[in-house]
């Protein structure tokens, strides 16, 4: 299925198969699991199962500012969601604070 067909992917450019890499269970089972957008969303409350919590946006807003403004003045957006970062580049937490310090 999918996360075979993952692994028949990476196996073909890595010197040994991915799976000898891996943990597995006493019963032999790997200790991978895979969940698509839809298990996300339903099963960690990830909105429509994106782990940046919205769609990708180009990093610069149009209107200017540091890309963690909302429509709140005194609410800004410092992990994820933020429209410069994400992830953990720490980007979204220090534009909040510049934008704080304007």
């Amino acid at each position: 299925m999918a996360l075979r067909a993952t692994f028949a992917s990476m196996n073909q450019v890595l010197a040994e198969p991915i799976e000898d890499c891996l943990l597995r269970a006493p019963d032999g089972i790997l200790c991978v699991e895979a969940k698509s957008p839809v298990d996300l969303e339903n099963e960690a409350g990830l909105p429509g199962g994106h782990i940046f919590h919205r769609d990708l946006s180009w990093p610069y807003g149009e209107e200017g500012g540091w890309g963690v403004e909302t429509e709140h003045e005194r609410i800004l957006l410092c992990g994820a969601g933020a429209r410069r970062g994400g992830g953990v580049s720490g980007t979204p937490g220090h534009n909040a604070a510049m934008a704080l310090l304007r």
